[in-house]
């Protein structure tokens, strides 16, 4: 029964299927084997139903049986019947399968893209350590914090919290409890048309960054002796 009526409802949501029909031997041939199917599964059915087999008449039976009133089933079935039928032939009709995320389309915007995600890093034997803190939030990928540290503590002081000055200072207790003295702020990008993606150290150009650039979340909190050091160069 399910196959006859996916196949079933993918012939009557075809549209223009005519059109295709006569122009497309690939869909003939799709055409004529769900109708086949279609046939062999609706015999198939009736078959059960006459030799008393079929579920449905036990599903019906208990249903009755319900202790609720008879107003109650017959919304039921109203709703039951309303949305079978929308989902068959495919239309969103309210109250019946409406999904109302999908009532009005989004308009095109043509974004840029470069996409910036500044982070924080240190320095450690003449190379920077970039702290990924969305890997710090799982123990297997995590460089530096581990047990005790959630993805719900890591996604927030990614992304919603990172503007504020005590999740930095926070952060940077963390890592001078392991050994790192200075946090500094340098800046993901990656370009989505020629697909690279680089991080750039640079202090003054990831103040410059989180100062003019359109930011998921808002800006970083960028320390002071950061910006400072910007200043006198």
């Amino acid at each position: 029964m399910t196959i006859a009526l996916i196949l079933f409802m993918s012939l009557i949501q075809t549209e223009r299927i005519m059109f295709y029909y006569n122009t497309l031997l690939l869909f003939r041939v799709y055409f004529w084997v769900s109708v086949i199917l279609i046939c062999i599964c609706t015999f198939l059915l009736i078959r059960i139903f006459i030799k008393g087999q079929s579920i449905f008449p036990i599903l019906f039976h208990k249903f009755r049986s319900l202790h609720i009133p008879k107003v109650a089933k017959y919304i039921i079935v109203f709703i039951m019947t309303g949305n079978l039928v929308a989902i068959v032939l495919g239309k969103a009709w309210y109250p019946f399968y409406d999904v109302g995320m999908f009532r009005w389309s989004t308009p095109y915007q043509d974004s840029d893209k470069m996409v910036y995600q500044p982070k924080y890093y240190y320095w450690q034997n003449g190379q920077y350590k970039i702290l990924d803190l969305r890997k710090e939030g799982s123990f297997i990928l995590s460089d530096h914090f581990g047990w005790g540290y959630t993805d719900e503590f890591m996604f927030a002081a990614t992304y919603r919290n990172r503007g504020e000055k005590k999740n930095f200072e926070f952060l940077s207790a963390l890592m001078k409890e392991r050994g790192v003295d200075t946090l500094w702020v340098g800046v993901h990008s990656v370009n989505f048309e020629t697909h690279d993606v680089i991080f750039n150290p640079d202090i003054c150009n990831a103040v410059k960054i989180n100062q003019a650039a359109n930011l998921y979340y808002g800006p970083i909190y960028i320390p002071d002796y950061q910006v400072n050091r910007c200043h006198e160069n």
